[in-house]
């Protein structure tokens, strides 16, 4: 009984962790490993990868977040994760960059690169880009999951 309500709630359950290089192959993919490992035999059903963009501009009461998918994966194959033991699982993610208006006119003319990031600076704009894998475990209720800051 202990052990199903531990299991539930994820103690002792699977624990999963992003691997990615620092230095990827392509542009607009993501190359990595996600490493599984339990203190009991486990199931997992599905393993979801999303790349999220955390769009940021303004200042104290006048900030705003946005936040925008720019690609995901999901892998439907079920798999076991036996115990005290690692499992890892190559991925590869393709996602599409989304630009602003701003952006696309620095990129367009090489003249209006410095006064786009000016203005960048002027508006506190900022993108921080997070890659989050979640794991679907049977019999969890919580899912386990893992985040990591990018540079993309």
């Amino acid at each position: 009984m202990f052990n199903r309500i531990k299991h539930f709630f994820g103690i002792e359950s699977v624990k999963i962790k992003l691997l990615i290089p620092a230095n990827q192959p392509t542009p607009g993919v993501i190359v990595g490993k996600v490493a599984f490992s339990s203190m009991s035999q486990q199931k997992v059903n599905s393993l979801t990868i999303t790349l999220q963009e955390h769009y940021t501009k303004g200042r104290k009461k006048k900030k705003e977040i946005q936040t925008f998918e720019l690609g995901t994966i999901t892998l439907d194959r079920s798999f076991d994760v036996p115990a005290n033991k690692t499992i890892k699982i190559a991925f590869k993610l393709h996602y599409r960059k989304m630009n602003s208006e701003m952006d696309n006119l620095a990129e367009s003319n090489i003249l209006l690169k410095g006064v786009s990031k000016a203005a960048k600076k002027i508006g506190n704009i900022q993108s921080e880009y997070e890659l989050i894998a979640e794991a679907d475990v049977k019999g969890a209720g919580l899912n386990p999951f893992d985040r990591v800051v990018l540079v993309v």
